[in-house]
């Protein structure tokens, strides 16, 4: 009877210091592994310099996988198999709307979306009446700010205009082969189309529209990076050094152009004299998903305004912003 009694007690200081789930990893041997989701985009350049520099520490390990839709990353979401996500600012305003518990914690890009043609008579988003546009990545921002642009200029889309969707690789193939007279798309493939097909042009930036609608100095935020939220909950320094270290390197990103574009090639495939061309219009800044309240609530607003299903149904509330 005595050994039993001491054995549970014994158990019961046990689990009382050690918890029941595994504590945040700052000092201790054990590896800690994040494992995010990032499209071959702006917002994956500053994680592949993590990567590269150990900058979490050498006990925390960066693991990403790509994703190329947006319906790639839902799943992602659902998976037990991520923690934090590169996210389009539209997917992750409608999967907070519908329940889905995450949190974003930073804006990182911005405008970055240009409307290419090989049209030479092409002038105004009129002009789209009864032609054909290649967009990437249906439902996220480049998708529905194109069709924005559209409305506002008296076009009904996909009744007076035709819209295909495909990866931003395909798109931009498509545009370089000569085989797309109107996409839309962003760096770096803006800079690898108008490489390969000397007859593209950017006709709109985007960034230029959006100003004609909104406050002169608003800039389109486009995306950002997040988590579920379980994991900024159960990780709180681990997620407060994560967006430490990520502003760190998107600044490095920005003052080291060829090395990144460097580890975009190896890492990503990409080309590095595109990558690193393109870096300067991609867009990168780096703010903090609360103090970018402002910005990401007059966003989601004009989007409500046009389409309400585009994120869900409405503005999605501050709980949803990580506040360092």
């Amino acid at each position: 009877m005595k050994k039993i009694l001491l054995l549970t007690i014994t158990l019961f200081i046990a689990l009382n210091f050690t918890g029941f789930s595994a504590p945040e990893n700052k000092n201790s041997g054990a590896k800690t592994t994040i494992r995010v989701g990032i499209p071959k985009a702006p917002p994956a350049l500053p994680i592949l310099r993590m990567i590269d520099s150990q900058a979490m520490g050498k006990n925390v390990e960066i693991n990403f996988t790509i994703w190329d839709a947006p319906e790639k990353l839902i799943a992602m979401v659902q998976s037990s198999d991520f923690d934090m996500f590169a996210f389009p600012l539209t997917v992750v305003a409608k999967l907070y709307n519908r329940g889905v518990p995450v949190t974003l914690t930073n804006v990182n890009t911005w405008g970055v979306t240009y409307f290419l043609t090989t049209d030479p008579d092409f002038k105004n988003w009129s002009d789209l009446k009864n032609k054909t546009v290649y967009v990437p990545l249906q439902s996220s921002p480049p998708d529905v700010i194109t069709q924005f642009f559209m409305k506002k200029a008296g076009l009904t889309p996909k009744k007076d205009v035709t819209i295909i969707y495909a990866s931003i690789a395909e798109v931009g193939q498509m545009m370089a082969a000569g085989k797309a007279q109107y996409i839309t798309m962003i760096e770096p493939q803006v800079t690898s189309v108008l490489m390969q097909n000397k007859n593209a042009r950017v006709a709109f930036s985007f960034e230029d529209e959006w100003k004609k609608f909104t406050d002169n100095s608003t800039i389109i935020p486009n995306a950002g990076f997040g988590a579920k939220t379980k994991f900024v909950k159960e990780n709180p320094e681990l997620t407060k050094q994560f967006e430490q270290e990520y502003e760190k390197a998107l600044n490095w990103v920005l003052a080291n152009p060829d090395k990144a574009a460097s580890l975009a090639e190896e890492k990503l495939g990409l080309k590095a004299p595109v990558v690193q061309k393109a870096i300067p219009r991609m867009g990168l800044t780096y703010k903090n998903a609360y103090d970018a309240k402002a910005d990401l609530e007059q966003f989601w607003q004009l989007l409500v305004d046009f389409d309400p299903a585009t994120i869900g149904g409405k503005v999605p509330d501050e709980t949803l912003l990580y506040k360092k």
